[in-house]
């Protein structure tokens, strides 16, 4: 089992190099929304901060760690929710909730579970695939926050959590396809 997961890891962080390497730029278009540009930049950041939750699973850091960075993870991306409305319209009620359910998490994350928790609202039915790929750029890194709330992480728990984030870099490349046409 291992070494299929070493496998797996391999083959997905070379097909992102693959397809990074293989990108032409295109053509700056002077008419090019800042909103476009801010939902690469959020991407990106989105990217950067899902490689470090995977490392520090990969590393098996301490739970502690790996919640303040997935909660960082969590927190970063509600801005990245909101300007995707525009890339997504299809998604818009799946994106204000997303945003919404990133905010009151991170909230109930900083109170370290101390008072009342506001009840997270319920996500709608997905109306295209390009609202899946979006939801799950929310929901591999709740279910990995989940996951570091044990008492004690097994192995396997280690590499669940590894494969929910490697999970999302996968939905941040279909997402760019499906805003890329």
């Amino acid at each position: 089992m291992r070494k299929f997961i070493k496998k797996l890891m391999l083959s997905a962080c070379s097909l992102c190099l693959l397809v990074a390497c293989t990108e032409e730029p295109s053509p700056q278009q002077p008419e090019s929304s800042n909103t476009s540009g801010d939902v690469r930049q959020q991407l990106d950041m989105y990217q950067n901060l899902a490689w470090h939750v995977v490392s520090l699973l990969q590393s098996e850091s301490t739970p502690t760690q790996i919640s303040d960075s997935v909660t960082t993870l969590i927190g970063s991306s509600k801005q990245l929710f909101v300007n995707l409305k525009e890339q997504l319209p299809e998604c818009e009620e799946s994106l204000n909730v997303m945003a919404q359910i990133a905010m009151i998490k991170q909230q109930h994350i900083e109170i370290e579970n101390g008072g009342s928790q506001e009840e997270l609202p319920k996500l709608p039915e997905f109306s295209a695939p390009s609202c899946y790929h979006a939801q799950k750029l929310l929901l591999n890194p709740l279910a990995v926050y989940t996951l570091t709330q044990q008492a004690d992480l097994a192995q396997s728990d280690y590499q669940h959590a590894k494969l929910k984030m490697i999970d999302s870099f996968a939905r941040i490349k279909q997402i760019e396809m499906i805003a890329a046409e």
